[in-house]
């Protein structure tokens, strides 16, 4: 895994997490949620990943930008979100890590 770039963003329930941009294999941007609570890696514990162009709404799988809209990381702890004003942190920062990517 190549890291690109990293930021933190904290939700209303004032969770910290560590999002950190890198590339497969295939070269293909992701999207990796941490939760800094947990040290079980340099960045937390690891929570869910997604394609950047999903979170972008840029393909066939998804069902638009999560820009505005928050998102659910994981339906089983209540603690794992990211509010909408996050949510757009992210899709910027995504924005701006993908033009500076070369």
């Amino acid at each position: 895994m190549k890291v690109i770039n990293k930021i933190q963003v904290t939700n209303d329930r004032n969770i910290s997490f560590n999002i950190i941009l890198s590339k497969n294999k295939e070269n293909e941007t992701l999207v990796t949620f941490y939760d800094t609570r947990y040290k079980h890696t340099e960045y937390g514990q690891p929570i869910s990943k997604y394609y950047a162009s999903t979170l972008l709404g840029n393909c066939e799988f998804s069902y638009g930008s999560i820009k505005d809209s928050g998102l659910n990381l994981d339906s089983g702890v209540n603690d794992w979100y990211i509010n909408n004003n996050n949510a757009n942190e992210v899709i910027k920062f995504i924005q701006e890590s993908e033009v500076n990517d070369d």
